[in-house]
């Protein structure tokens, strides 16, 4: 069967939904699909390379990591009809989404979408603003849906968002999978200690990790607040983050004014095929964010054998805490009195982080594979059926109508 995957987000953006599509065209494969990706190109110009539609960028960058585009009538799109793709799978609710269904249209075939992300936005200071927000959001998003035939939810917890936003359309929860080989391999002592020592880290600093884009909902400015306070208790204690986007020279200012420029590190992006060394080379991995789709980052800091400090777990459907993985915390005091203990312990640090590699095998990539095949074979099998039935009853109709001329 042949799929076309569409996305705002490809590489070399550091996104969650970036990760996904690279492993959905990476898995489809060997479940026996032929597999080719659309996206908003970085150029004025579209262009097919390496089984992926590159289609061209407007001028107007909203974030320094996405493109966009208000034309869908690119030349290209001949290329992808004639190719004739059986089942289209959207992974973005917005400038791609366009091209999606466009395509659907024209083709008369199945739109399957995974909404990645949570809109929901909350701050006990602004509760009304982000109450308006959601009510706009859910319109928006269930306009934007109207068309698809089947959505797929990462969570439990997404999936009360989309039915609070009284969106009607079947909605399958499937877990991301991702590559947990890659994360779980040990690099040689000499390698860890080589990649710290480029960012400035010696042996005798506790090495916390951050991996997200650098963007407002990911409240990467709320972990700096906390650790600017821990590290006036624990000199040690150094922060790498990891990523970039539309936040990251704010975020640089904000270290600056705490006087961190020593201890606060900043990558930019990194090439997906490269994070996993990061996280091998940290001692725990830390995150803010309070509401998560998915939380990707989570896991592929489990599966590198590190312990998870977080503001919430429902995106991973499991308790982190119950599991002996990792902790919750609530404010900057928790923050600093979890990681404080802990510095203190690397034996716990090590026996957190066998069991989070052991509990990351929930998301394993093959599983996900299987389980996305399967629903992009059921989507296919069911949309086809129902064509048949719709066309079998416009014939009958067309024989009636006949009939009564007569």
């Amino acid at each position: 069967m042949k799929i076309l995957i569409t996305t705002d987000f490809f590489v070399p953006s550091v996104t969650g939904v970036s990760t996904v599509v690279v492993n959905e065209m990476l898995m489809l494969p060997f479940q026996g699909h032929e597999v080719r990706l659309l996206t908003i190109g970085d150029a004025r110009i579209s262009y097919f390379r390496d089984g992926v539609y590159h289609m061209k960028a407007s001028r107007i960058k909203p974030f320094p990591d996405s493109y966009m585009t208000f034309s869908y009538r690119d030349s290209l799109l001949d290329d992808i009809l004639a190719w004739k793709p059986d089942v289209i799978h959207s992974n973005n609710e917005f400038f791609s989404m366009g091209y999606a269904r466009r395509i659907q249209r024209v083709l008369h075939i199945p739109l399957l979408h995974t909404c990645h992300t949570d809109f929901t936005r909350y701050d006990e200071q602004q509760r009304i603003r982000h109450t308006l927000w959601d009510a706009a959001m859910a319109a928006v998003v269930k306009r934007r849906v109207r068309f698809c035939s089947l959505l797929i939810s990462p969570s439990a917890a997404h999936k009360a968002m989309l039915e609070r936003y009284r969106i009607s359309k079947p909605i399958e929860v499937l877990p991301s999978g991702i590559e947990l080989s890659r994360f779980g391999l040990s690099l040689p002592e000499e390698t860890r200690n080589r990649i710290r020592s480029e960012y400035g880290f010696g042996v005798e600093h506790i090495v916390l990790i951050s991996v997200c884009r650098l963007a407002s909902e990911k409240r990467v400015n709320r972990t700096i607040d906390a650790f600017f306070l821990l590290s006036l208790l624990e000199p040690s204690v150094r922060l790498l983050i990891v990523g970039g986007g539309p936040k990251q020279e704010s975020l640089k200012q904000q270290v600056r004014d705490f006087g961190l420029e020593n201890r606060v590190i900043f990558t930019g992006t990194v090439p997906s095929e490269s994070i996993h060394r990061l996280y091998q080379a940290s001692d725990l991995f830390v995150s803010s964010s309070i509401r998560e789709s998915q939380g990707l980052g989570f896991v592929e800091a489990m599966a590198s054998g590190l312990p998870v400090l977080l503001r919430e777990d429902g995106s991973l459907g499991f308790s982190i805490e119950e599991s002996g993985c990792g902790f919750l915390y609530h404010d900057e005091k928790g923050f600093v009195s979890i990681l404080s203990s802990l510095i203190h312990n690397p034996s716990l640090i090590r026996q957190m982080g066998e069991r989070a590699k052991k509990e990351s095998e929930r998301f394993n990539l093959e599983r996900w594979a299987c389980a996305l095949s399967a629903l992009c074979v059921r989507l296919h099998a069911d949309f086809s059926l129902k064509e048949s039935n719709q066309a079998n009853h416009r014939r009958h109709d067309q024989q009636g109508g006949e009939h009564t001329v007569q």
